[in-house]
């Protein structure tokens, strides 16, 4: 097997969408060209690639990022779901090989932070020193048995409550609702104690700028009075669609925002003949969230992540 380590200028893209087929929207080159140009001004995408000849059948994609020295590889940034994606007919002889050309690679480039959300399990049987594993999950709404209803009857009487107000659904299609989503955004984190937002406003802008009008992104806000008092950003592919970001005013709460965006997202999903409902991560003691994602049929789906941090930088975080 040979290998190369190109950006994404320099990757086939035809190869690429024949390599993902069947994974999930994290994986398209679109999502890693929002990341590339969203996270920083410094950040850039890289494909570790192994060929058979000229055919692509293995490949693991990153965004490189560095900051003050420290050299980091996210796959892919944010926990969204990288890991290895394998050729449909990849023996067991050149997932070895590739396997250990990751490690190889990795002690030659001496990163100082890897991070790899591993969904697909593609990671399973490698190993590396000084490698963590942890579990996560995320919860899974099957749209493929008919009609749906969400486990707890008591979800449709929330939604009944919001529509009372008479709210409005629409789609984000203006830089300025893109600002009206991020204040939210940020008045949520705060709630959440975080001084500053994980999340760059750049990054909204970029994804808003590459995917706006394209069947990848839905988008959308509740109004109530012609005020945002919601917005939820989903992505689709395949078969599926991911609830990435969801953001709300706390003080209208009552009004059952949250209730009303994933009713909204939900029967989008079905006209659109998607099966499945990723509803993202939740922190295992999240319980309050677990609770609303399992209220509406969601089945936990775990998955792990996988973290190299060399030596000297865990004494950095750990003086700091």
């Amino acid at each position: 097997m040979n290998w190369k380590a190109i950006d994404r200028r320099s990757l086939n893209c035809s190869d690429w969408d024949s390599l993902i087929s069947g994974q999930t929207f994290f994986s398209t080159t679109q999502w890693i060209n929002v990341c590339a140009e969203g996270l920083s001004k410094n950040a850039q995408s890289l494909f570790l690639c192994g060929y058979e000849g000229n055919r692509l059948v293995c490949a693991l994609p990153g965004i490189v990022t560095s900051r003050w020295g420290i050299k980091s590889f996210y796959s892919l940034p944010y926990g969204t779901y990288g890991g290895i994606s394998w050729g449909s007919d990849t023996t067991s002889v050149c997932k070895k090989d590739a396997l250990a050309h990751i490690s190889a690679y990795f002690r030659t480039t001496r990163f100082s932070r890897i991070n790899i959300a591993d969904y697909e399990g593609s990671l399973r049987d490698w190993t590396h020193t000084g490698m963590e594993r942890r579990q996560a999950f995320t919860h899974i709404i099957n749209l493929s048995g008919g009609e749906f209803h969400p486990s707890d009857k008591k979800i449709e009487q929330h939604i009944q409550i919001g529509m009372k107000a008479e709210p409005e659904i629409v789609q984000i299609s203006t830089s300025v609702e893109v600002d009206q989503f991020y204040a939210l955004y940020e008045a949520t984190e705060r709630r959440h104690g975080r001084s500053q937002p994980i999340l760059p406003r750049r990054l909204f802008d970029v994804l808003f700028d590459h995917l706006n009008g394209t069947d990848m992104l839905y988008w959308i806000a509740v109004l109530a009075e012609g005020s945002m008092i919601g917005s939820q950003i989903n992505f689709i592919f395949g078969d599926s669609l991911i609830n990435w970001q969801t953001v709300s005013d706390y003080d209208m709460r009552h009004l059952k925002p949250n209730h009303l965006l994933l009713n909204a997202a939900i029967t989008f999903a079905q006209s659109c003949s998607i099966s499945k409902i990723n509803l993202g991560a939740s922190p295992p003691d999240a319980t309050g969230l677990i609770d609303f994602k399992e209220r509406w049929g969601g089945v936990r789906r775990d998955y792990e992540i996988i973290s190299l941090t060399s030596p000297w930088l865990k004494a950095l975080e750990k003086w700091r």
